[in-house]
């Protein structure tokens, strides 16, 4: 495959913001903070609410911080409404974020510049639970994998990228058998020009430390319940829970059945504390 077509596979193209909390009533604060390591500029909105608890909502594929898929703002403010903070922000090539966004990549640096920042605000690692939609709940993931916080929520999130690339590619008529072919030399390529590193969130979700609550949408076309009932039995641990939205598609838990998505997540954080 050339170093083209790779880019243009990896490649995230920025979508600009349309809406903001303004919308929705809510009081937040536009805030920026580098990127870990490489101090890329990030910028996002901070909602703020009474309890310790803040949640860093991570967008899904080709989104913003305004994930039209998971309905992100929505979300935001049924959250408040029950207390807890929210941030919500664009990851680097994604809305107003500087720098380029490639796919699956940077979990370390932005999610944690993201944690960075709420912790010089006072938050602790325990008070900080990552929310994870879709390709951002691999990159939650991978990052949780790595560092402590206090509670992980997955929504949507498959157990190896072949299995989500093949459906994705059979979801617009890419025939099974080319995206086969084509993908081992989308890897390395990906590696040579990114140093991009292929890691399944099956192959490190077992060294994630805190409680995960794993969220699957019964009519999800791109990650099946098997896979995500692998996903909870590795990684093994007593306070996981694993929650299945009737009716919904993929990510779309909170549209389908706003009040039971909420309750489900405040009770899984109550019981994270």
């Amino acid at each position: 495959m050339s170093g083209f077509g790779t880019r243009s596979a990896m490649t995230i193209v920025r979508v600009p913001l349309q809406d903001s909390p303004r919308s929705f009533g809510l009081d937040y604060e536009d805030v920026s903070f580098p990127s870990r390591v490489d101090r890329v500029m990030l910028k996002g909105w901070l909602m703020p609410a009474q309890k310790d608890w803040v949640v860093v909502v991570v967008n899904g594929g080709y989104q913003n911080r305004i994930d039209d898929d998971g309905a992100t703002l929505g979300m935001t403010a049924d959250l408040v409404a029950e207390g807890y903070n929210v941030l919500l922000f664009d990851l680097r090539g994604r809305g107003e974020s500087e720098g380029t966004g490639y796919t699956l990549s940077n979990a370390e640096e932005d999610i944690g510049g993201a944690v960075d920042y709420l912790t010089s605000l006072g938050y602790g690692l325990e008070d900080i639970c990552i929310m994870g939609l879709c390709s951002g709940a691999a990159l939650s993931t991978f990052y949780v994998s790595a560092n402590d916080v206090g509670a992980l929520i997955l929504d949507g999130c498959f157990d190896r990228v072949y299995n989500m690339v093949l459906r994705e590619a059979e979801g617009v008529g890419v025939p099974s058998y080319f995206t086969a072919v084509f993908l081992p030399g989308l890897y390395v390529m990906s590696n040579v020009i990114y140093g991009y590193e292929l890691i399944n969130p099956i192959d490190v979700v077992d060294d994630i430390k805190c409680p995960i609550l794993f969220i699957h949408e019964e009519f999800d076309a791109f990650v099946t319940m098997e896979e995500t009932y692998e996903l909870y039995q590795a990684s093994g641990n007593p306070r996981d829970e694993i929650w299945q939205v009737m009716g919904a598609e993929h990510s779309h838990g909170y549209i389908v059945g706003q009040e039971e998505y909420i309750e489900k997540i405040t009770e899984f954080l109550d019981m994270a504390m």
